[in-house]
């Protein structure tokens, strides 16, 4: 419970020296703080400060995560990946395939709705 209360604050009053801290957070064993981590490091929307965290640090450990066995942290790759989808082409070709191939169905139209229609 410390941990995913430390990553719902880090995703609000976020700065640079958060940003590791967060990446380290993606591959927490409690899927629930690693998907956090990863919409930390993802949403702009959520954010009181400047800091947009570098995509170069977590978006190839977010694709790695599509192809995790285990559903939620899949969840969570899905939803921060549909975030820089629009401005990255191998994010969005990732989340085509997870669309069309994810064994969960619930996923499956997560990652479609994240499909930019160029994509499609």
């Amino acid at each position: 419970m410390v941990r995913r209360q430390c990553v719902n604050l880090l995703d609000h009053l976020l700065d640079e020296g958060a940003v590791q801290a967060l990446v380290e957070a993606v591959d927490d064993p409690d899927d629930r703080v690693a998907a956090r981590a990863l919409h930390a490091l993802a949403c702009d929307r959520c954010k009181q400060g400047e800091c947009r965290p570098g995509e170069d640090l977590w978006v190839p450990r977010a694709l790695e995560l599509l192809s995790s066995a285990r559903v939620d942290p899949r969840a969570g790759a899905i939803d921060a990946l549909g975030k820089v989808a629009g401005r990255r082409p191998e994010v969005a070709a990732a989340l085509a395939r997870s669309a069309a191939e994810d064994p969960d169905k619930g996923l499956r139209g997560q990652a479609r709705h994240f499909v930019p229609t160029s994509v499609a």
